[in-house]
């Protein structure tokens, strides 16, 4: 039996990792990740600005009841957001997922609260979100499968206004070594990618993108690699990582808009990972707003 196919959310994940995972322009970053003996996983990240120093981060901790099924996770942000999630999954029926997840600023005394329900088979991958509040949106979409073709669609529904606010399809292709994805949103934002596995060493990724010109329009394509420049049209970007060792790799990517990336990856040791990577602006190589990035991954 196959698994199912993926959310709508992680189609075309292949080709947009390459282009923004490992990439940390402008900021220091450190995670940390440990597994107890009592079985609670505990994440910790922190990101420090190069520009303003500013430092934010988030505490996460995880803990798994696996004879009912049960995921509860907690998170807590710098910036006093306060996460909780309950999470139930084959345990009613095989592939059905339930969750409450709920949110919460005290000093701001901001609420949020979802309902999640998603249900997989083997040919299709149904998830839905409502929001538990007095101007309720839901989000919902749906994928399915036939043979090594990808179909999708989503949409966002206003139900106090009885209005669609958006609407989103997505058709791909995949197989061992290429997956071919296309997605438009709206009519107004679209984008195709390819990511072909040349060899066990080398990963190639292109994407071509359509994004309205302005940036609080761009913030809404959540799954396209992000374009800097307000006024942007089409952004065309080639990428590629190359597997130098079992411990090692180097990235790199370059778009239309004469961007620059470059990054390399390197285990330490067990448990240890370190990454610098780099974004130069390459219309103005004296003065351009180039941009550094370091981070370091623990783990045990």
């Amino acid at each position: 039996i196959m698994p199912p196919p993926p959310v709508y959310h992680d189609l075309g994940m292949l080709a947009r990792d390459l282009f923004r995972r490992g990439y940390l322009p402008g900021i220091w970053q450190i995670d940390c990740r440990t597994l107890t003996n009592s079985g609670i996983e505990f994440f910790t990240t922190g990101f420090a600005g190069q520009d303003n120093s500013k430092v934010t981060g988030s505490l996460q901790s995880k803990y798994k009841i696996e004879e009912h099924g049960l995921i509860l996770t907690e998170r807590w942000s710098t910036d006093n957001w306060l996460f909780g999630e309950i999470r139930q999954k084959d345990k009613l029926a095989e592939g059905l997922m339930l969750a409450l997840e709920a949110r919460f600023h005290p000093s701001a005394n901001e609420a949020e609260a979802y309902f999640k329900l998603g249900y997989a088979q083997e040919n299709y991958n149904f998830l839905a979100d409502l929001g538990l509040h007095s101007d309720p949106l839901l989000n919902c979409s749906l994928v399915v499968r036939h043979n090594e073709f990808l179909g999708g669609i989503g949409a966002e529904f206003d139900l106090g206004n009885a209005d669609l606010t958006m609407w989103k399809l997505a058709l791909g292709w995949t197989n061992e070594t290429v997956t071919l994805h296309g997605e438009i949103k709206k009519g107004d934002n679209w984008l195709a990618s390819l990511f072909y596995k040349l060899s066990e060493q080398i990963d190639l990724g292109a994407m071509i993108a359509k994004t309205r010109p302005t940036r609080a329009q761009q913030t809404v394509q959540e799954e396209v690699e992000p374009v800097e420049e307000v006024g942007s049209d089409v952004v065309v970007s080639l990428g590629m990582i190359y597997h130098l060792e079992e411990d090692a790799l180097i990235r790199a990517k370059i778009n239309t808009v004469v961007e620059l990336g470059l990054g390399y990856e390197q285990k330490l040791r067990e448990g240890i990972t370190a990454t610098i990577s780099a974004v130069l602006d390459c219309n103005n190589i004296n003065h351009g707003n180039h941009r550094i990035g370091v981070g370091v991954a623990l783990e045990c």
